[in-house]
């Protein structure tokens, strides 16, 4: 243990996110519904990317469910703007090919 501690030139082994063990068994994933919201609503991206601020980018991300990681600020000002929580913003749905 302390030979590894020591040897510090060594950078830790990078795993691929859909190699992960914990990824591949996994039978569902989170969807964002952010896209429902937004249609419910009847705007658009860019209106809503105008109306609070956030970057086309980081609204694309969430409604095309692209994005691997979430700000929690983004979150925030999404849910703030459409008057809901978490919950309504995000979903747990089945994987492909895995039917509960």
């Amino acid at each position: 243990m302390t030979e590894l501690l020591m040897n510090r030139n060594v950078p830790p082994k990078f795993t691929k996110r859909s190699d992960r063990k914990a990824v591949q068994q996994s039978k569902v994933k989170i969807r964002c519904r952010l896209q429902d919201l937004i249609d419910a609503q009847d705007l658009t991206r860019s209106a809503l990317a105008e109306a609070t601020g956030l970057t086309a980018t980081a609204v694309r991300g969430l409604c095309d469910n692209s994005a691997k990681r979430y700000d929690v600020d983004t979150l925030a000002v999404l849910c703030d703007f459409f008057g809901c929580g978490m919950g309504e913003l995000f979903e747990v749905v089945p994987k492909e090919g895995h039917i509960e």
